[in-house]
């Protein structure tokens, strides 16, 4: 079976489903390439070692990068973005960040559900709109790079408490009051929001995963999800994608 596509001169974005337990052996993209994880979990191998990459994952790799890929039991569905040096030089001249491992960011999340909506509903006008979509996608990955590294580190360290399921109260006590209102700001300036909002995103975008490998009741996946509600759930989803879960769930 043919896979979805979109071209335009200066991207190509291709859906590709892959099967449970499917070996993609060593192999590289001749432009830089954005993988937006969409179902299912697979694990990536490259010269600097091994990650599992989960629904609302995005995976940045500079042109060439030798890479091996290996799907879980579930399989998974991934939109490949491919973008051509031609428009890297129209937009930053030069790309110069490299990401090892999945970025978890919902600006780029976001974007992988509208490059999701235009392969399933393409036309005359979709290579105008891919390379819309390719142009935001450079922008926020250069974004998610810009962060200085020392603070980087630290506002990543709390990333990981607050993925672990830690609340903000019990992250900042660990601090002393001093360096509280420090760590606060450094976290907000990064990500963008509060450690309160971080943490609603977290939960949304698991819910996201959870909306697209299973069945289940919009309500079922709020609660697990920990939503006070769906009602909550379905506000917290539309502010952050643009899009109701129950839309998503009816395409």
């Amino acid at each position: 079976m043919q896979s979805p596509r979109i071209s335009s001169r200066l991207a190509i974005a291709t859906r590709y489903d892959r099967t449970c337990l499917e070996l993609l052996d060593w192999h590289e993209h001749h432009n830089l390439s954005f993988c937006f994880v969409m179902k299912g979990n697979y694990q990536e191998t490259t010269s600097r070692g091994t990650f599992t990459c989960r629904p609302g994952d995005v995976v940045i790799k500079p042109e060439n990068m030798r890479h091996q890929n290996v799907f879980g039991q579930l399989g998974a569905v991934c939109l490949l973005l491919e973008i051509s040096e031609e428009l890297l030089e129209q937009s930053t001249k030069l790309f110069e960040p490299e990401f090892h491992g999945p970025i978890r960011d919902h600006q780029l999340a976001r974007i992988g559900l509208e490059l999701r909506e235009e392969l399933q509903s393409a036309d005359r006008l979709s290579p105008m709109m891919l390379e819309a979509i390719a142009l935001r996608s450079i922008v926020s990955g250069l974004r998610f790079a810009s962060t200085r590294p020392n603070r980087r580190a630290q506002v990543m360290e709390i990333r990981e408490l607050l993925d672990d399921g830690l609340g903000p109260a019990e992250i900042t006590r660990r601090f002393t009051v001093g360096e509280r209102k420090t760590i606060r700001r450094a976290f907000n300036e990064m990500e963008g929001c509060s450690m309160s909002t971080y943490a609603l995103r977290r939960r949304t975008l698991r819910a996201f995963g959870e909306l697209l490998n299973t069945d289940d009741a919009l309500a079922e996946i709020a609660h697990r999800c920990g939503f006070y509600d769906q009602a909550h759930f379905t506000k917290a989803f539309a502010t952050l994608f643009g899009i109701t879960p129950g839309r998503v769930r009816s395409k």
